[in-house]
């Protein structure tokens, strides 16, 4: 199944929420789906453009299945970092969450000028490090025990950044199967 990043409306905003599901190894307190939160949280996101930041909803046979961000831009030092998230297991290990990086990496270069971008994830979040290392990501700092996770353990801050400019040759066949 084909994906794209594109601004989400407002109902497909609310849909995704109202199905989104935390994971609880994280976080332990399962997300509790609010109108008027998620209507304020859209807002925010959508209206107007936050300086540095790019929302975008990850799409799905036309069914917003996540979120996928670009945050703390700087178009002077052409570097900024992205976040996603997606809406609950029954998205997760079919290759939606590399498919949206990729498209990320490519709207983060060709839309925004970036030849830099990184992101962080925790040490447990084992899929998101096998993007990171997929797309070629190097990791680039461990901050030891960072997060403290629901059962009292603890787990290392990994960054991963990426050069835009000298992507692999995976990488690049990658994008041009996406465009």
């Amino acid at each position: 199944m084909d994906i794209e990043l594109r601004p989400a409306t407002e109902a497909e905003y609310h849909q995704f929420f109202r199905e989104y599901r935390n994971d609880p190894k994280v976080d332990p307190h399962p997300f509790v789906y609010s109108s008027e939160m998620v209507s304020r949280s859209y807002h925010y996101n959508y209206d107007g453009i936050q300086n540095g930041y790019a929302h975008f909803g990850i799409m799905a046979d036309r069914r917003m299945i996540g979120c996928f961000q670009l945050k703390r831009m700087d178009p002077e030092r052409k570097k900024g970092e992205f976040g996603i998230i997606l809406q609950n297991d029954a998205c997760k290990g079919k290759g939606f969450g590399t498919r949206a990086v990729l498209l990320g990496m490519k709207a983060a270069r060709d839309l925004y000028g970036l030849k830099t971008l990184s992101a962080d994830t925790m040490s447990i979040n084992i899929p998101m490090r096998r993007i990171f290392e997929k797309l070629g990501f190097t990791l680039t700092e461990t901050v030891p025990e960072a997060f403290t996770l629901p059962d009292g353990s603890k787990a290392d801050r990994l960054v991963y950044e990426a050069d835009l400019e000298n992507i692999t040759e995976g990488v690049q066949q990658q994008w041009q199967q996406q465009s």
